[in-house]
């Protein structure tokens, strides 16, 4: 992994060296060059929580009409995921090909000079980014992990804990970017605002609204 963070080092210093920009945003620029790197990854689990999404309202009619005999609620469950073309884990290989990207970046922006790059003293609006303790990029954090999470949370059939989640994840991420330096939380604030664009992106340009309305009027007709 250190290998990993390495060539995301180089990729730091060719913003900051060949290009000429400072240090906060040549972080905010390497945060853009994976999201692009990975917007196929990003596409397919979009698509795969937008599924998911339309079919929530027909699985929650399902568990509710066959509580009493499980194989039949499994059965009707699982010609639902085939009939709407859905793959329940279809969101879960994206996130695990992003997480080496993730941690590698964290690494690198938690110890930089252990990679070569001199973060001290460096400012960026405002922001020490060996330093920590920011309130402010706390909070901006939370509210921009709050408005990401939003975007893919089924906004029918939720579940209590699943409300609970989209709410204490802010919070701790908030408190993460608290604690960590200062590079870490731009890192992590750049990486929500591209996915909140992408999110949109997607759903308008990816997601034709004629296929959207055509799966709420199946949903309707199930019902």
């Amino acid at each position: 992994m250190d290998f990993f963070a390495g060539l995301m080092a180089d990729i730091l210093r060719f913003f900051h060296n060949t290009l000429g920009t400072s240090w906060g945003w040549s972080i905010i620029l390497l945060t853009v060059f994976i999201k692009l790197l990975l917007f196929p990854t990003s596409l397919s689990q979009i698509k795969s929580m937008e599924g998911m999404k339309k079919i929530t309202p027909l699985l929650k009619e399902i568990q509710e009409k066959y509580k009493n005999n499980p194989e039949e609620q499994q059965r009707r469950v699982m010609e639902v995921y085939k009939q709407h073309n859905v793959n329940p884990f279809g969101g879960c290989l994206p996130i695990l090909i992003q997480l080496p990207f993730l941690y590698a970046l964290f690494t690198l922006l938690n110890n930089p000079d252990k990679f070569g790059i001199d973060l001290v003293n460096e400012v960026f609006l405002g922001l020490n980014l060996t330093q920590n303790n920011y309130w402010s990029l706390a909070v901006i954090s939370g509210v921009t992990t709050f408005l990401q999470s939003k975007l893919t949370t089924p906004a029918t059939g939720q579940e209590g804990s699943q409300n609970t989640f989209l709410y204490i994840m802010p919070v701790f991420l908030g408190y993460i970017t608290y604690s960590f330096k200062a590079g870490v939380g731009i890192y992590w604030v750049a990486s929500n605002l591209i996915q909140i664009v992408q999110q949109l992106v997607i759903t308008r340009f990816f997601l034709p609204k004629e296929e959207s309305n055509q799966g709420d009027e199946q949903v309707k007709k199930r019902k």
